[in-house]
Parts: structure tokens; sequence; C-alpha cells
């Protein structure tokens, strides 16, 4: 099987490693308490003015240009690279393509105001009680003539405080769970912003009587339009941990040449050789198995291989981000040398969209009824 890109795709890649290079400074937008959303919402800005890069990943029926898996994988693992923590994940490979997905008028004229990087959303499902479970969610939407409020509190909303619309979880009279839009100065939506550990602006959010713009699918059906979307996400998140993999092995190589111990540079010792050796076996590993679940074409796999290689891309990302610092000694921890700052995005994201357990329980479930 042919694993390169194509010139399009390579493109795509030297194109936005280029621009990232030029443009994003991870450093200054993790600094401080204070989190500067004018310059969040310009870097997402120039990114879809320039690049494209909201309408390549919308579908050709939502008004964009319909980009893959494959395209996907290829813009987070960049990302991955430059540590970029910006709306791309909620608001392109989960809202952009779930409100696609529903269709309606309403969607066409949001879908338009993501891809001029008008619009950006964040997923708000998490709660204390019901955790990552997307069949249960205790915020309540109750139907007040032709609209639904929204009544109840979602914590870590990742990218809250620079989202302009919230994609809302909420459960139902009937029964169920159902997916909302709620503008995020909507009248009863209120916000208590913070960092979470990798810098990235997060906040919990609180719904109170607030009106949703729409509904997302039918009623009672939150769960189902969603349940997809959160499988390409997760997909997108493990390309993005490929790229810290990439680059957390390509740093440490580099400083176990220039760093010099005993005479010598701490790449002649062969017990650190070996270590260096088992975190490129885990990158071949993980990168193998990215590639196998993205080009999984059968939907009765489809859910297995995304619990498999989330599972195996978060051992992987653990053990390699861990050794990293180890490998530059106290240092590594700091938020001096990008170690440190890698390794704090790698703990958010083997905290994403379920854990490990989750994932095993999944993938023995679904490999039962196979």
């Amino acid at each position: 099987m042919n694993f390169d890109l194509s010139p399009e795709q390579a493109m795509l890649a030297d194109t936005l490693s280029a621009f990232l290079e030029r443009n994003w400074d991870e450093a200054a937008h993790a600094a401080g308490e204070a989190i500067d959303i004018v310059r969040y919402r310009d870097f997402w800005r120039r990114l879809c003015e320039e690049l494209g890069l909201a309408a390549l990943m919308i579908p050709t029926h939502g008004g964009g240009l319909g980009g893959g898996a494959v395209e996907t994988m290829i813009v987070m693992q960049a990302f991955g690279k430059a540590l970029v923590h910006g709306p791309y994940l909620s608001t392109i490979v989960l809202a952009g393509n779930t409100l696609a997905a529903a269709g309606g008028d309403e969607v066409r004229s949001i879908l338009g105001g993501i891809m001029a990087g008008d619009v950006t959303v964040a997923l708000a499902h998490n709660e204390g009680s019901t955790r990552f479970d997307l069949a249960s969610a205790g915020t309540a939407a109750r139907r007040d003539g032709t609209v639904f409020k929204l009544s109840g509190t979602k914590s870590v909303v990742l990218q809250a405080p620079v989202a302009s619309h919230f994609l809302v979880t909420g459960g139902v009279e009937g029964g169920g769970v159902s997916l909302f839009l709620v503008p995020a100065d909507a009248s009863g939506v209120t916000m208590e912003p913070w960092r979470s550990v990798d810098g990235q602006p997060a906040g919990t959010v609180c719904f109170d009587g607030a009106t949703a713009l729409f509904m997302v699918g039918g009623e009672g059906e939150g769960a189902a339009v969603l349940s997809p979307w959160i499988d390409h996400a997760i997909l997108a998140q493990c390309a993005e941990a490929v790229g810290i993999i990439e680059a957390l092995i390509s740093h440490t190589a580099a400083y176990l040449v220039q760093r010099r111990q005993f005479g010598q540079p701490l790449s002649a010792f062969q017990a650190l050789q070996h270590r260096l050796a088992d975190m490129v076996v885990l990158r071949e590993q993980a990168r193998s198995m990215l590639y196998m679940a993205v080009l999984t074409d059968d939907p009765a796999r489809r859910k297995s291989s995304v619990s498999a290689v989330k599972i195996l891309i978060d051992r992987a990302l653990r053990h390699v981000s861990q050794q990293a610092v180890q490998l530059h000694g106290g240092m590594g921890i700091t938020d001096e040398l990008r170690i440190g700052r890698y390794f704090k995005r790698g703990l958010v994201i083997c905290a994403s969209f379920g854990s490990e357990d989750e994932h095993f329980r999944r993938y023995d479930a679904e490999m039962l009824t196979a």
C-alpha cells in the first residue's frame, strides 16, 4: 500500500508548516493568566482567510471543499508539532462536520461564518456527574413555545473563552439527549474562564434558561448525531499526538548530541541510545496505527479501530513525553523548554474523549458484536 502524500496534500503540509512557523508564537499564547481573546481570534481568522483551512475541511454539501480524514491528519500533525491550541478541533472537526451533516438553512448561515473565520464553536458536554458519556447530560433542555431553553453547568469546556457559539448537549423531557447550538452572548449564559494545564483557554459555562439558536438533528438524537464526529475528532487528536511524539523525539535527539558529560556527548552512552530507540519504535507503532484507522472504510470496524488507536497512541504519547523529560533532566518539565509544554499538552490529550478504560470497554463490546 502506498502511504505517500499526493502533491496537493504535500503542498498543504508544507504551506501550513511554513505559516505556523511565521505566525504562531505558542509560548506567547500560553503565557500569563489573562487570555488574549483578540489574538486567538485574529490568528484563527488569518488561518481561514489566507489558507482557507476552515473551508478545506467542511463537506461539499455544506459549501466547503470536502477535505477528508487524510487532510485532517496532515493539519493536526502540523498543529501538534507547533503546539497550536486553537479552535480548529472543536470548530471544524466537531461542530463543522456535525452541523453540515444535520443540514438546514440556519446551519448554512453558521457554516458560512465558520469558513470566514467569524464563528468559532466549543463543545459543551463534560459535566462533573456524567463525564464524557454522550448518552447522559445533567443539563436540562425545556421547550418554550418554538424554542428550547437550557439550564445546567458544563465543566472543562476547552476553547470556551474564544468561542462565539457553544454546541451543547441537554436532556429533553421525553428522554434522551439532544444537541443545541447556543450563542456565547445569549442571555442566561455565563462563563468562568481559566487555562488548562497545557495553557489553552478553557472555562466553566453555566446556562440559566439560555435560549438555543436551534436544535441540531432530531429531538433525543444528540448522541447519535454527535457520536460519529467524536470518533473523527479522536482520530484528529491522535494525529496531533503523533506530531507531538515526532517533535519530542527530534528535540531529544538533538539535545543528546549537543549535551556533553564526562568529555563526550550524551548520545554516546549506550543506555541512552536504547531509550531513544524505544521512543522511535513507539513513534512508528503510533504512526502505523493512525494510518490504519484513518484509512479504515468499513463502518462496522470504525468504532473498534478508533478505540484501539486511541489506547495505543495515548500510551505511546505518555511514554515518549516522560522519557523526553527525563532525558533532558530537571529542566525538561519547565516551561523554559518546549519539552515541558509538549508534556502538558500530552496530559490533556490523554484525558480527552474518554479514558483508556472506557475505550477498552467499547473495543471489547464492538469486537464481541462483530
